[in-house]
């Protein structure tokens, strides 16, 4: 039988470059063209396309405001970069900067509005192996790849792919109308946020899977009843919290599926009091300011008692199936629009997860519960045999889990390479 197979789409860190520009503290001069001693310099002389090169060293510059498709590397692979500067991306439409084994100290990443854009024409923001206290990705019409950095502080975006990183707390913003897209999605995988994860965008679809987390607010999602959002395999530790406070809601359509709770675990909605406090942060407007606090929620703490969860007068489904290790038992009224899918899961791990072929292993078998397990297993971000070396690997696979006689087979595949 005979298969087309279809590469969509594949994000990779390899491009064709105009010009590489050296930068090198320890040159008596620079040529101001190929050669410098900063990087200011060096950036203002790039244009679109440019590769900035930059030997081990420390460099003290002022605020580093990089407008231009530029990729800025080490010049040796797994040499440190020390930057004493605040990072500023002044994007715009179709811009692709990529950034990688920077160490920013005390300094941060940051971007500026994007002055006339289009979610179809974003400016790509792909930043790699760095070392910063913040990222802040807070703006309009800005995809943000995020992949295998160490954040002491926080991570703030709204649109983009956030892979194998760690930080304190990371907040997914809205962006302005409802652009609802139900084949786009954004990915929050392979993650340890030790704080808080917010979700506050009902643009697209996301998927939280194969993370470890301590709390997880959710503010606002996609509510078309043509998909999924999905938070699955994840590790909940920590006294750790979930707490669903949609003042409102439209539609029900998330999917709780073969998350591990570790612990104590406590589950809270404040639907039942709409527009009282529960402010784990200062919220302006729609998407701004962020001010971490204590979770103090008027709303109900879910336990195995026969509770009516979230808020039984909204139509959807809200599927909790197979989480295990210390669970709650969700019970719902059988007469309620709400339609909810009750599954406790068994003690073990292995395949002990959803039995459902989207949520099968990367070995193609039934879904460990938990990180391991999974299409996006965490065992998928170091290859064997050599993981702490590993420079590839593919973080967002889409392909047919059922194949019919006679189907053309489209598989849509992101991916990371490092030099």
């Amino acid at each position: 039988m005979k298969k087309i197979f279809t590469l969509l789409t594949f994000l990779s860190v390899t491009s064709i470059f105009a010009t590489d520009r050296f930068v090198d503290p320890n040159l008596s001069a620079g040529n101001g063209t190929t050669l410098f001693t900063n990087i200011t310099s060096a950036v203002a002389a790039a244009i679109n396309g440019d590769r900035i090169i930059i030997s081990s060293n420390t460099y003290n510059e002022a605020t580093l405001t990089i407008s231009k498709s530029l990729k800025i590397m080490p010049q040796i692979a797994g040499t440190t970069i020390n930057i004493n500067a605040n990072i500023i991306v002044a994007g715009f439409s179709g811009m692709k900067l990529e950034i990688m084994g920077i160490n920013l100290g005390i300094y941060s990443f940051g971007s500026s509005p994007i002055v006339s854009g289009s979610y179809t024409n974003r400016a790509k923001i792909t930043i790699i192996d760095c070392i910063t206290t913040n990222i802040n990705l807070n703006n309009e019409y800005y995809e943000s790849n995020v992949i295998k950095n160490t954040i002491v502080g926080n991570l703030t975006f709204r649109f983009g792919y956030i892979v194998s990183n760690s930080m304190q707390s990371c907040f997914l913003w809205d962006e302005n109308g409802e652009n609802q897209d139900v084949l786009k999605k954004i990915l929050i995988v392979n993650n340890t946020i030790t704080g808080s994860l917010l979700l506050f965008n009902n643009d697209y679809k996301y998927y939280v899977t194969n993370n470890i987390l301590n709390t997880l607010i959710l503010k606002r999602w996609n509510s078309s009843n043509l998909i999924k959002n999905k938070i699955t395999n994840n590790n909940f530790v920590n006294n750790s919290q979930i707490n669903i406070s949609y003042v409102n809601v439209p539609n029900y359509n998330i999917v709780f599926s073969s998350n591990n709770f570790l612990g104590n675990f406590s589950l809270l909605s404040n639907n039942s009091c709409p527009g009282a406090s529960c402010a784990y942060y200062t919220q302006i407007g729609d998407y701004n300011s962020v001010e971490l606090g204590i979770l103090n929620c008027c709303g109900n703490l879910y336990n195995n008692s026969t509770s009516l969860f979230p808020n039984t007068g909204v139509t959807g489904f809200f599927e909790w199936t197979f989480n295990g290790n210390n669970p709650i038992d969700i019970n719902t009224d059988a007469n309620s629009p709400l339609v909810l899918t009750k599954i406790i899961g068994p003690n073990v791990i292995i395949d002990g997860g959803n039995p459902n072929h989207d949520f099968y292993d990367i070995d193609l078998t039934i879904n460990d519960r938990g990180r391991i397990g999974g299409p996006y297993s965490s065992y998928n971000y170091n290859a064997t045999p050599n993981p702490n070396n590993s420079k590839a690997f593919m973080f967002d696979l889409d392909i047919p889990t059922d194949l019919f006689p006679g189907q053309n087979v489209n598989i849509s595949a992101k991916g990371y390479h490092k030099n």
